[in-house]
């Protein structure tokens, strides 16, 4: 026992860790097709932030951090590079002028298909024989995993 937690059995220790190198070697290998994917113009984390405007419509620069589940200051590159290109607008909230709401632009509305289908379906393609018990079951445990200490407390 370590700090009132029951440490894990022998067997559950060695699925933990198996887990756990399986986790750093989706990371690794993520890093390195996002990495290798570059040339093509966009980032994922640009792909998702215009994928989640023209979708889901205006968010906020902490919205889109808790959506992406990355920190505020790694979306906020993202945006500057998107509003470089174009492709997003800021607007002050009318009643809190702290605030900021984010729009895609209609040139935006225009490449999104393309930039969703050159940066993200790749990566989505290798879910495309799961199940979707497969994949919540596989979200749920995921989120699980990331609203642990070690791993930044929020999923």
């Amino acid at each position: 026992m370590t700090h009132g937690h029951q440490e894990p059995d022998a067997a559950d220790r060695g699925l933990a860790l198996k887990a756990l190198s399986l986790l750093r070697r989706v990371g690794a290998a993520t890093h390195e097709w996002h990495r290798t994917n570059l040339n093509e113009g966009f980032t994922v984390n640009q792909a998702l932030v215009l994928h989640h405007l023209v979708i889901h419509g205006d968010a906020t620069p902490s919205g889109l951090s808790e959506w992406m589940h990355i920190t505020r200051g790694s979306v906020t590159p993202t945006i500057k590079r998107l509003e470089d290109l174009g492709l997003l607008t800021r607007r002050a909230d009318e009643e809190d002028g702290r605030k900021q709401w984010l729009s895609a632009t209609a040139e935006a509305h225009e490449i999104a298909p393309e930039v969703e289908e050159t940066v993200l379906r790749p990566v989505l393609q290798e879910f495309r024989t799961w199940t979707p018990e497969e994949l919540r079951g596989f979200t749920a445990a995921l989120e699980k995993l990331l609203a642990g200490p070690v791993f930044g407390g929020r999923a």
